[in-house]
């Protein structure tokens, strides 16, 4: 890795900054933040980890990236004067994905969101004309102390499939159209009734594979066995109704992984474009200054073990209104099956 090369990187640092959210695992790995340190030392500390964790590690001249992040921080009086040259190291990684995130000073202070940021998004239902449930789904921030927000998310979500169940005789939307990313797994879980069996998909790194299954808690990745291990958390009367899953090329990262999860699935049917390609996944380890890393771990497969390259693609392309073209596929099933009539 010459100093050069990963200086360019560094034009390429803000498309690492946008993606800061867009991971889509939960919670930090095994490798618990280190307490205040020196600038060398933060560096280290940061390098280890994408040594470490990193899916494309193997293809990496480490002495050469040490040396150039050296030279790129060697000025450095705070961790924070690092974080330029951490942002070119990650980009150098080779993937599109990974990131180093830092929270605002208020949100950091405070373990949350600053007074002045708006209100998350969070996830919209109604019930359409002809028996069909419709459900948006938007991204979702748990990074920097917003964990609170997950189990919001997760609850708002079940909810409103409660809300709606009654009105799914014949079938669901799963809108994915404005998800750019955040944490799947809330969002999994609140599907949860309307997955199907598991597995529901798969990591792929260096080390193995591990299935998105339901766990004895809560849907989560596993390796090994691979087991599901249960019922859904919740019963709806309409779970097994067909899904039309919308996606697009705002489809990112976490909105991908959901449509992954019901691919495969029967009696599901995907419309829009091709997705916005981030079908990889990202652990997030939080520094000593509060700031995360992103690093891309592993790869996704679908349910059949299928490993994903590049965009997802539905099962019908629709230039115009993808709605109306599910809207139409649900309808088709419901007078098949008679669904309507019950």
């Amino acid at each position: 890795m010459s100093l050069r090369k990963l200086s360019t990187c560094l034009s390429l640092a803000a498309t690492c900054a946008a993606l800061a959210l867009a991971t889509p695992v939960a919670a930090q790995e095994d490798a618990a933040p280190p307490e205040p340190e020196t600038p060398a030392a933060y560096v280290e500390h940061a390098l280890d980890l994408l040594q470490r964790f990193h899916m494309n590690r193997e293809q990496v001249d480490w002495d050469a990236m040490r040396d150039a992040v050296t030279v790129l921080s060697a000025h450095a009086q705070t961790p924070r004067d690092t974080h330029s040259a951490l942002r070119a190291a990650v980009v150098a990684m080779g993937d599109n994905h990974g990131y180093l995130y830092v929270p605002r000073p208020r949100q950091q202070a405070s373990g949350q969101p600053g007074k002045e940021a708006a209100a998350p998004p969070m996830p919209e239902g109604e019930a359409l004309d002809g028996d069909i449930g419709y459900l948006m789904l938007p991204r979702l921030t748990t990074v920097g102390g917003n964990e609170k927000v997950g189990t919001q998310y997760r609850e708002l979500l079940v909810q409103t499939l409660e809300g709606l169940d009654s009105s799914a005789r014949c079938g669901w939307v799963i809108d994915l159209r404005k998800n750019g990313g955040g944490n799947m797994w809330p969002m999994l879980n609140g599907l949860d009734p309307l997955l199907g069996d598991g597995p529901f998909g798969f990591f792929v790194g260096i080390e193995g594979r591990a299935a998105w299954v339901r766990t004895q808690d809560a849907i989560a990745s596993q390796g090994g066995g691979e087991v599901d291990s249960g019922e859904p958390q919740y019963a709806l009367a309409n779970a097994t109704a067909p899904v039309a899953v919308l996606f697009g090329p705002r489809t990112a990262s976490t909105g991908e992984m959901v449509a992954v999860a019901f691919a495969g699935r029967e009696s599901s049917r995907s419309f829009g474009a091709r997705s916005a390609n981030y079908t990889t996944a990202v652990r997030p380890f939080e520094l000593s200054d509060g700031a995360v890393l992103g690093v891309t771990s592993s790869k996704v497969a679908y349910r059949d073990g299928t490993l994903i390259e590049g965009p997802l693609v539905p099962d019908e392309m629709v230039e115009g209104d993808a709605l109306e073209a599910a809207l139409e596929w649900l309808q088709g099933q419901c007078a098949v099956s008679g669904a309507s009539e019950k």
